[in-house]
């Protein structure tokens, strides 16, 4: 196994170990070929706002993509109020109502890219992290 290959498969562990063991997502084969890109036929990744422990916080808290279009999140806020969701990188900024489900269109994503996910109304809540891997 080549240096490149090793590295993308430690990489991708160390992002989604902790989403594993926390039951935030499951388990696929990811095929890492020699040249360190990865295979995704995922179109919607789902994401929660709540409220844990007293903090509010996104589930997951790192989304692990990869690089092209045709990609949304569909995020739902189990809380009593608004929250917000934004990705600056991406100019993304929507306010998530009370109980309700909305559906964030991508724009073309890059690989080789980490993007901050926020709450622009509420800035000390806990923030998330989308990671773009490269395609092939």
């Amino acid at each position: 196994m080549s240096r490149t290959a090793l590295w993308g498969r430690r990489a991708l562990l160390a992002l989604v170990a902790p989403a594993l063991l926390l039951g935030c997502i499951s388990v696929r084969d990811v095929d890492v070929p020699e040249g360190g890109t990865f295979t995704d036929d995922r179109t919607q990744v789902q994401v929660i706002s709540a409220l844990v422990g007293g903090k509010n916080v996104f589930i997951p808290s790192t989304i692990v993509l990869t690089s092209g279009s045709g990609r949304s999140l569909s995020a739902f806020n189990t809380s009593d109020q608004p929250h917000g969701m934004a990705i600056p990188g991406l100019g993304i900024e929507v306010v998530l109502m009370p109980g309700e489900e909305h559906v964030v269109e991508l724009p073309t994503l890059e690989g080789g890219r980490i993007y901050a996910i926020n709450c622009h109304l509420h800035p000390p809540h806990r923030s998330a992290t989308l990671v773009v891997l490269p395609s092939r």
